[in-house]
C-alpha cells in the first residue's frame, strides 16, 4: 500500500513535526504530528473550557490569562500520509 503514497506528503515536509510519542519504528508512513506551515490556530472547544464561568449578575466579561490563552491554540494536528497545497519538499521524499 504504501508504494502507491504520493511523494508530497505531510512527513516529507519542512513544515510538519512528527509527534515521536506514537510512531511506530517500522513503518514511516505511520505517525501523527502538526502542521507548522501556519501559527497555531485557536481551537473553541479547548477555549470553552478555559474560560471562567461567569458568576450571576456579574456584568463584566471573564478575562482569559495570556497563558490560558496560548493553552487554547493548537497547530493543526495531521497524519503521516495527509497533504495539502502547501508542500515544502525536506529533500528526503525520494520514494524506495
Amino acid at each position: 500500500m504504501s508504494k502507491n503514497l504520493p511523494a508530497d506528503r505531510c512527513n516529507n515536509c519542512r513544515f510538519w513535526f512528527e509527534d515521536m510519542t506514537v510512531r511506530d519504528p517500522n513503518d514511516v508512513n505511520w505517525g501523527f504530528g502538526s502542521c507548522r506551515r501556519e501559527p497555531p490556530r485557536w481551537i473553541e472547544a479547548i477555549a470553552e473550557r478555559l474560560i471562567p464561568k461567569p458568576s450571576y449578575g456579574q456584568i463584566t466579561d471573564s478575562n482569559m490569562s495570556p497563558l490560558e490563552l496560548i493553552d487554547a491554540c493548537r497547530f493543526p494536528a495531521t497524519f503521516a500520509t495527509d497533504w495539502c497545497g502547501q508542500y515544502h519538499s525536506t529533500g528526503r521524499d525520494v520514494m524506495p
